[in-house]
């Protein structure tokens, strides 16, 4: 997980280009299936843009006054990134999601989780290149940002059956991270830096919960669209 310049907030929307559905072709009704998870990229922080720090002669007072701004920021960030690295220590985000997918899964689909991908007539594959927390400045607000992808695949034959890219974002809300109503309804960067590792190791496990609830929704929906269209 990062917070850098630029930050997006993936509150978790499923892209839906380039996807694939052959759901049709199989009944998970009575089947097992197991999931696996990648390890995603380790989280990291940075305060805001780096051009705050610009020095420009024209305005050498102004300068001075921004490059001591955004050294008290970087140096918050850095504070903040060793309680967000002791949180995401505590929560691995990949495996979170996975083991919900399948639990939320199997209740709506009809088939039996199991431990073992040796074990399991199906797999689920869950592929993280990124999870972060980002903001483009300082004062803005903060984003969840998930990239990835989710497959469906007969481990037997390597056949792939179901994929959907993971690739939008919004703005992190107060109530999804699970923070009081008196934090705002937006999560700011400076905000964010505040939390202790207890709330920061809280709201990755509710922003794990709500991407896995967003996934398990459109694995279902496209498993009984297919139905409708068999």
């Amino acid at each position: 997980m990062r917070l850098l310049p630029a930050f997006l907030l993936v509150a978790l929307a499923l892209s839906g280009c380039s996807g694939t559905n052959r759901l049709r072709e199989v009944d998970l009704r009575g089947r097992t299936v197991a999931v696996m998870a990648a390890i995603p990229p380790h989280p990291r922080v940075q305060a805001g843009d780096p051009g705050e720090a610009a020095i420009n002669p024209y305005d050498p007072i102004g300068s001075a006054v921004r490059v001591g701004t955004a050294a008290a920021k970087y140096r918050e960030a850095r504070r903040a990134q060793a309680r967000l690295d002791s949180a995401a220590s505590r929560v691995d985000v990949a495996d979170r999601i996975a083991r919900q997918v399948l639990a939320q899964s199997a209740d709506r689909l009809g088939f039996a989780p199991v431990g073992a991908p040796t074990d399991a007539d199906f797999l689920l594959d869950l592929r993280l290149a990124d999870v972060a927390l980002v903001a483009d400045s300082f004062e803005g607000a903060t984003y969840f940002v998930l990239e990835g992808e989710v497959l469906f695949m007969n481990p037997d034959n390597g056949r792939l059956l179901w994929r959907v890219r993971l690739r939008e974002r919004e703005v992190l809300d107060a109530s999804v991270f699970g923070l009081p109503a008196a934090a705002g309804n937006v999560i700011t960067a400076r905000a964010l830096a505040a939390l202790s590792e207890t709330e920061l190791t809280t709201g990755l496990e509710r922003l794990a919960d709500f991407a896995a609830g967003r996934i398990t929704d459109r694995l279902t929906r496209d498993y009984f669209r297919s139905r409708r269209g068999a």
